[in-house]
């Protein structure tokens, strides 16, 4: 018994790698990229990666029917990072991209990110509701750090040069909570976007939450929870956060 359950886990997996190969194959990989397999590769839409890509072990590149994923040239993935494209959802990401071990990006609209955007280690980038639909918008050279959550329910803009911390969360979403005939976390939705300006500087362990924006050159300090909106070149901090100065 032991035995046949081994043969038929094996050939299921060899089918499965075929099937991978298949898909990649009917895909467009540029010149001089390098690949370490196996690659999961999924999905009736189209995936466009330029050249001199890297995609580490077990990178996982799903994309849904008249869905499409097109990437730029010396793009990075690490082992077991994953982009997951909706059908009729679209992802057109520049150059110089990077996607850490273990990262998840599950996409339910149109997203585009610029050059030279890096997105680190573990970050977890989806709705965290399955009704959300949120837009992601990431400007040239902006850098996520390991750990972080972004939660798209609803839109999410990171401009140029922004610098986003380890271990941070970013809410659109909340739940009416007055019903008491419901748990808390099951009233109803309210959801509010959130837009990070150029060149602002979020600590590590920030958490941001919905409707808030952070203006030009703002920094956040470390562990701070941001609940109002923030102005151009200033620094705020605490729980909440509050100003401490201005640049």
């Amino acid at each position: 018994m032991i035995v046949f359950q081994f043969i038929s886990y094996t050939l299921k997996t060899l089918l499965r790698h075929i099937f991978w190969l298949y898909k990649l194959s009917q895909s467009t990989i540029g010149k001089q990229s390098q690949i370490t397999f196996p690659i999961i590769r999924e999905g009736a839409g189209a995936l466009t990666i330029g050249d001199m890509a890297r995609l580490d072990k077990h990178t996982n590149l799903g994309i849904g029917q008249k869905g499409t994923l097109s990437i730029g040239q010396a793009a990075v993935f690490e082992k077991e990072a994953t982009i997951l494209v909706n059908k009729n959802c679209q992802v057109i990401i520049g150059e110089n991209f990077k996607l850490g071990a273990y990262a998840r990006l599950y996409v339910n609209n149109h997203w585009q990110f610029g050059d030279d955007v890096k997105i680190e280690t573990h970050c977890a980038i989806f709705s965290r509701e399955p009704q959300g639909q949120g837009i992601l918008k990431i400007g040239n050279g902006t850098h996520i750090g390991d750990f972080t959550i972004i939660d798209l329910v609803q839109d999410v803009t990171l401009g140029q040069e922004v610098a986003i911390g380890p271990n941070c969360t970013l809410y659109t979403h909340d739940h009416e909570y007055t019903n008491k005939e419901l748990p808390a976390w099951k009233g109803g939705l309210v959801s509010k976007p959130i837009l990070i300006e150029d060149g602002a500087w979020i600590g590590s362990n920030v958490t941001i939450l919905p409707g808030v924006t952070i203006g030009k050159r703002a920094v956040i300090a470390a562990g701070s929870v941001v609940t109002k909106d923030v102005p151009e070149e200033t620094i705020y901090g605490g729980i909440p956060a509050k100003l401490i100065k201005t640049i």
